[in-house]
């Protein structure tokens, strides 16, 4: 039993999505170069990607600015998306996102132990405390939730993530109020920003998320059968458990990946899967890749507003996520509601 029987899709249609999602990244992407409280036009963004001036102010602001913002943008979206297309398959609920094992809070509550500790927090550190403290959470989560035992399965692993993500956010405001100079220093991590990024001390992360992403590949096939439960899975001949441990593993470098480039970045990882399932089949082959499009696609479009929204300054990337994510994310649990009323 594959698990797939029923999933495929014509060929001419296939392409049809996955087509149109690409050039639609694209066109985003090079609109993201361009724009900002100074728009330049389609020969400056030309001519400052492939026959730069060294003197030139324009040249050197796309490249070292707006050109490693619009890559983690798109790297950092996609990576969400995928995250929480896997997270909702792994635990088969609809409303699950990455942010529910602990990594949001677990990389804060590094960051702000890290502010504490004085002498200033440099921008790589930051970066890697960010990322240790997700991975560290979601560890915790799994081990708490899913020890042998009857009531171990994908609803403990969301208590438990809800519990653990309380107690990390109480934890970083305890610090906080002990230490208010560190606030300064974790602004960036809880409004959420691309912004002064420069991939010297992001490049890392942005490859590991790159890595993570290749490496859903071999996986897409078994998540169709996990999607359709344990017991099926088990008769398939799948290991559960172990598809499990490698969801998780890469929930972990996606999101954790992604937390440590741009902060708390909400809502981007619950509303994703369910647009791509929207325009693909249910096969992980077809929507999950759609996932990381369609992610890549939408923050860039929540960054470009939020530079362009209220010159010269900005609106937090979180704050323009969370604008479009929150009425979604009610939508959700209305249908849910009305569902299993």
């Amino acid at each position: 039993m594959s698990g797939d029987a029923g999933l495929e899709s014509t060929p001419a249609r296939s392409w049809v999505t996955p087509g149109l999602l690409v050039l639609s990244l694209v066109l985003v992407m090079s609109v993201s170069l361009m724009a900002g409280p100074q728009w330049f036009g389609f020969g400056k963004l030309w001519h400052a990607l492939w026959s730069p001036s060294p003197t030139n102010v324009d040249d050197l602001l796309i490249r070292t600015t707006r050109l490693p913002r619009t890559l983690l943008a798109a790297v950092v979206g996609a990576s969400l998306g995928v995250a929480g297309g896997i997270m909702q398959t792994l635990t088969r609920n609809p409303l699950a996102a990455p942010g529910l094992l602990g990594v949001n809070a677990g990389a804060l509550f590094a960051v702000v132990a890290l502010a504490t500790m004085g002498g200033g927090l440099p921008a790589a550190v930051a970066n890697l405390g960010a990322f240790v403290g997700a991975a560290l959470a979601v560890a915790l989560v799994w081990s708490l939730a899913m020890r042998r035992g009857p009531t171990a399965g994908p609803l403990r692993l969301l208590l438990a993530g809800a519990a653990l993500t309380a107690l990390f956010h109480a934890f970083s405001q305890a610090l906080l109020v002990v230490d208010q100079q560190g606030l300064d220093s974790v602004l960036f991590w809880l409004a959420g920003s691309v912004a002064g990024r420069p991939l010297t001390d992001t490049w890392p992360m942005l490859i590991l998320a790159l890595v993570a992403l290749l490496a859903c590949v071999p996986w897409l096939s078994q998540w169709n059968v996990l999607a359709a439960g344990e017991a099926v899975a088990v008769g398939a001949g799948v290991s559960v458990r172990r598809l499990q441990l490698a969801s998780i593993t890469l929930i972990v470098l996606l999101a954790g990946a992604s937390v440590s480039m741009a902060g708390n970045i909400a809502f981007v990882g619950l509303i994703v899967p369910h647009i791509a399932r929207r325009l693909a089949t249910p096969d992980h082959r077809h929507w999950l890749p759609l996932a990381a499009l369609i992610g890549a696609v939408l923050l860039l479009c929540a960054d470009i507003a939020a530079r362009t929204l209220i010159p010269p300054g900005e609106v937090p990337l979180g704050v323009m996520t969370a604008l479009v994510g929150a009425p979604f994310f009610m939508l959700l649990v209305r249908r849910q509601g009305v569902r299993h009323g």
